[in-house]
């Protein structure tokens, strides 16, 4: 019974990831093309980069997650069309 408990944890957890990576994604193609238009101040400096910091270690989180499983990461079309690759 608790492994059901902790799968259906780890399926919450991860379907909420899922949310707000989707929320991230439409908010970032809003973001983009504003802060072309405006002049930058430090604190927008300092979060987008604390940002990007936060998404690296999401993505690494990711992969050792994809490690654990024993999953493949995807691969690009280059590495599909690319022998050298394989």
């Amino acid at each position: 019974m608790a492994k059901k408990r902790i799968n259906s944890d780890v399926v919450a957890d991860l379907t909420w990831a899922e949310l707000y990576t989707a929320k991230i994604r439409k908010t970032l193609k809003i973001l983009t093309p504003a802060v072309k238009n405006v002049e930058t101040r430090a604190e927008l400096m300092e979060n987008a980069a604390l940002l990007r910091q936060q998404l690296e270690s999401a993505n690494r989180t990711t992969a050792e997650l994809r490690k654990m499983l024993s999953l493949e990461p995807r691969r690009t079309n280059r590495s599909r069309s690319d022998p050298s690759i394989h």
